[in-house]
């Protein structure tokens, strides 16, 4: 049974609207402006209108996209919190916060690099650690920009942890009422795989549906509508070196950890996110993928990991783990529009196939750190002075 589940809601923030990008921010997909109109204020309060009877605490992780940024997003999200504090058990992890924790792991013996907020797959590691060291015996994560509905706080708590059940996928709902992505290869002939990338992710939501039962196999999961149970957070982390897919990479590294991953057709959150510039997430996908792809490879060879296969991914992302994936990927990034192509951020086909394959040259590096995460969360998590101090600062 749980007792103990814990919401938690990273949020990702930009300078004013009159600010430049510099060449060293963060690469977020839609950050709020400090000066702009926000998300977390509503995916909060849809929070408070949950069943009261199935109690939770809040945990909000704030990333900035520089650290000459961190005091005023602090400031700016602690002024988002604040009306929200008599009406849930809410607490704000942040850049200081951190601090303390990184601190902790130099004193331990471990590199204060294993936590960081720099980038989505180290902020997702934030978002198991900091309630594994409050004692969360599940772990709820969602976007800024999501809406939950009144039984979220009943559905997160159904299944995991049950049935040797340790992550549970949920599902989006966007504004139109839909629940399948834009399809962009619709109407184009002989369309690459990249360009058909949606179509095969509606591809498993229609196998989704279609299937009987609450609960199903899948290959997506959302990072925006995830359930972690304490065993399986203590156990596998989040893979530093994913930039995008985290959430889908991160159900691979469970299943190679033997765990077992459920979606529930009931588990549903509405999508609301901001319009979103495409900038470089093409080149971005290309080099995750050829990652991904040795990581599987490795996989096979680890001791104490299961091997998994890109055909046990189904059409996504299997299709894109596969050996044609450097000649699609070629041909997709040749196909780049003329503004894209003179971004001062675009690279060359050729030299996005090199990241990538550099990048899978240290696949071996998440094993390594897979093997290291349990023995940090067992000294970080019986830490009593560290829990109160962490706990005095989130929640104060």
């Amino acid at each position: 049974m749980i007792h103990n589940p814990f919401v938690v809601i990273p949020t990702y923030w930009q300078g004013t609207k009159e600010r430049k990008t510099t060449a060293d921010d963060l690469v977020f997909d839609h950050p709020t402006y400090l000066d702009g109109d926000d998300t977390l204020t509503a995916a909060l309060e849809s929070l408070t209108r949950t069943n009261p009877a199935f109690p939770f605490t809040v945990l909000v992780l704030s990333a900035p996209v520089h650290p000459s940024l961190e005091s005023e997003v602090i400031e700016r999200v602690n002024e988002l919190i604040r009306p929200f504090q008599n009406k849930l058990h809410i607490g704000h992890f942040h850049t200081a916060v951190l601090n303390t924790i990184q601190q902790a792991l130099k004193l331990k013996g471990y590199p204060e690099s294993l936590l960081t907020l720099q980038g989505y797959a180290a902020i997702r590691n934030c978002q198991l650690a900091i309630p594994l060291i409050l004692g969360a015996d599940c772990i709820a994560a969602i976007d800024d920009d999501e809406i939950v509905p009144f039984n979220y706080s009943e559905r997160i708590r159904t299944y995991i942890g049950t049935s040797e059940i340790d992550l549970i996928a949920g599902r989006y709902r966007y504004k139109d009422g839909g629940t399948l992505v834009h399809d962009r290869s619709q109407g184009v002939e002989n369309a690459g795989l990249f360009l058909k990338k949606q179509r095969y992710q509606n591809m498993v939501y229609e196998s989704i549906d279609a299937s009987e039962g609450e609960l199903v196999d899948t290959s997506i999961v959302l990072g925006g509508n995830m359930v972690f149970s304490r065993k399986m957070a203590m156990s596998v982390p989040f893979d530093p070196l994913i930039t995008r897919g985290e959430d889908i990479d991160y159900m691979i590294n469970a299943r190679m950890a033997g765990f077992t991953c459920k979606l529930d057709k009931h588990l549903w959150i509405d999508h609301f996110p901001p319009p979103c510039e495409e900038k470089n997430k093409l080149q971005e996908d290309v080099v995750r993928f050829l990652y991904e792809r040795e990581k599987l490879r490795l996989s096979f060879q680890m001791d104490g990991f299961h091997g998994i296969r890109a055909e046990d991914l189904g059409p996504y992302p299997g299709f894109f783990l596969q050996d044609n994936l450097e000649t699609e990927a070629l041909s997709a990034l040749r196909e780049r529009p003329e503004h894209i192509k003179n971004a001062s951020w675009f690279l060359t086909p050729e030299e996005v196939i090199s990241r990538g394959l550099v990048a899978g040259s240290n696949a071996h590096t998440y094993f390594s750190f897979a093997r290291q995460w349990p023995h940090v969360m067992n000294a970080l998590c019986s830490d009593e002075e560290l829990q109160n101090s962490i706990r005095h600062q989130v929640f104060s």
